[in-house]
């Protein structure tokens, strides 16, 4: 077969449930690759291999063998997929790589095989390259592959516990594997920091003046305000941290591209950004995943985008509220509801409170799609936290404007601010994170693409990926110009 032109390869590798792994391989492997297993010899015979194949040949280290696209050292654990199992219930072991998933996933571009191939990253073993795969990230979680896998593989959950997994993987701190693993940890972490909350700010204030609303008499305004920066300065640190063990992971899967210019770093990262925003900013892409279990379109307002959009919105607005507070209003003084802070505080709590209040609803009478059919603590301990301080942050509001202070309205507002200062602290050991490690991840692989479509053959880019005003350079290794 050398001979004729085509290309032999061989490995030895160690066969745990014979019979499943056997399949899996086989059918990750080029369509024209046929499978022998003969005393634990893998004989992996590709056919007709192109002369550019991103096929190549890898060394085995403690798994299984096989070949895995522009990566010849690739290493293998075979402990991962039980490792994923505990983010989440899925059954891609069921899976015989048929590609009905990427066949009607909307999100997927031309030359790309999510989720089919990010499933044989995790069967094979292959954590690196899962780790550095865009579609972790950039799936929407609809729940159409799973609706429509013949083997019932449940894809989607597969996608979504790979998140999660990789959510824990990044954190340094390990604190984030027990949030999400321990519910009797989460509870009593919870309650331990709000009762430590409580005794710091009763210790530094507690006066309860009942002539009128005195929050910042009954709570120390510099003690929290440092408190604060305390907060965000350690929070800061762990996900700079977190940060930088996701870029290393992203960046093993795309070659060291030769030097560029500093002006040109940075045409390549605005425009990342601008496509990063794109994505993000109206969440268009959830018009593509609109599943029901009925098959029938579900009204505007309850749709998946309207409530993602209502709390990432929401959330965006209180946050800018609270700085121009902080910036410009004197701490503790009374302004009118139409005073511009305000009033962006009170409109973008509706919005909040709307998108949390669907969320919770959906996800109670397990209605929307796929997504919705399971929740975890996780998904829960986020929603209810954001709603709670919505909520009693409206409370507090109303509080303000009454004449008089009474001990409830004290209450009411020590709560909000221990809940608030929970959320941040808790922002990336818990599903939280995803709203900054998905724009990261989004912003890394666009910046990287461009910086490898400039320096690889046409047919690179254009077999997986199609990052739009980064064509490769006329001079390009393979680039015929046409």
């Amino acid at each position: 077969m050398q001979d004729a032109g085509y290309k032999m390869q061989e490995a030895r590798c160690r066969i745990q449930d014979t019979r499943s792994r056997i399949l899996h391989l086989a059918s990750w492997l080029h369509p024209g690759c046929i499978l022998h297993p003969e005393s634990c010899i893998l004989k992996l015979k590709l056919v007709d291999l192109p002369k550019q194949s991103f096929y190549t040949p890898f060394s085995v280290k403690g798994g299984f063998a096989g070949s895995l696209m522009e990566d010849p050292g690739a290493r293998i654990d075979i402990r991962l997929l039980d490792e994923l199992r505990r983010y989440g219930e899925f059954d891609v072991i069921q899976c015989f790589s048929c590609g009905h998933c990427t066949a009607v996933c909307n999100l997927v571009k031309p030359g790309e095989a999510f989720p089919r191939r990010v499933i044989r990253y995790a069967v094979l073993g292959l954590r690196d390259q899962l780790a550095a795969a865009k579609a972790v990230w950039s799936c929407y979680y609809c729940g159409e592959c799973t609706a429509a896998c013949p083997r019932q593989a449940t894809p989607g959950q597969f996608m979504d516990a790979a998140r999660r997994y990789f959510i824990v993987q990044n954190d340094v701190t390990t604190l984030s594997r027990r949030f999400y693993t321990s519910p009797g940890f989460t509870w009593t972490a919870m309650t331990i920091l709000a009762v430590f909350l409580a005794l710091l700010f009763f210790a530094t204030g507690g006066r309860m003046v009942t002539e009128r609303p005195a929050f910042f008499e009954f709570m120390n305004y510099t003690f929290l305000h440092y408190l604060g920066y305390a907060v965000m300065g350690l929070v800061g640190l762990v996900f700079l941290l977190n940060f930088g063990n996701m870029a290393r992971s992203i960046m093993k899967a795309f070659p060291r591209a030769p030097a560029f210019s500093l002006g040109s770093w940075a045409r390549d990262s605005v425009l990342a950004v601008m496509d990063v925003v794109q994505e993000l900013a109206l969440q268009n892409r959830f018009d593509d995943c609109k599943v029901t279990k009925t098959g029938t379109p579900e009204p505007w307002y309850l749709s998946r985008r309207v409530m993602h959009m209502s709390i990432m919105w929401g959330f965006l607005g209180l946050l800018g509220a609270t700085t121009f507070d902080f910036l410009f209003k004197e701490p503790g003084s009374h302004v009118p509801l139409y005073y511009p802070a305000r009033l962006l505080g009170t409109s973008a709590g509706l919005l909040l409170l709307y998108g949390t209040s669907l969320a919770l609803w959906l996800r109670r009478e397990r209605k929307g799609g796929v997504s919705f059919e399971k929740s975890y603590l996780s998904d829960w301990l986020l929603l209810w936290l954001l709603w709670a301080i919505t909520l009693s942050g409206y409370l507090t509001e109303i509080i303000v404007y009454l004449p008089f202070g009474f001990f409830l309205g004290y209450m009411i507002f020590l709560v909000h601010t221990i809940l608030a200062l929970e959320l941040m602290l808790l922002v990336p050991f818990t599903k939280f994170s995803h709203v900054i490690y998905r724009p990261v991840a989004l912003y890394l692989h666009a910046l990287l693409l461009r910086r490898r479509a400039r320096t690889m053959p046409l047919n690179w880019s254009a077999s997986r990926y199609h990052p739009s005003g980064a064509a490769p350079s006329p001079s390009a290794p393979g680039n015929t110009g046409t």
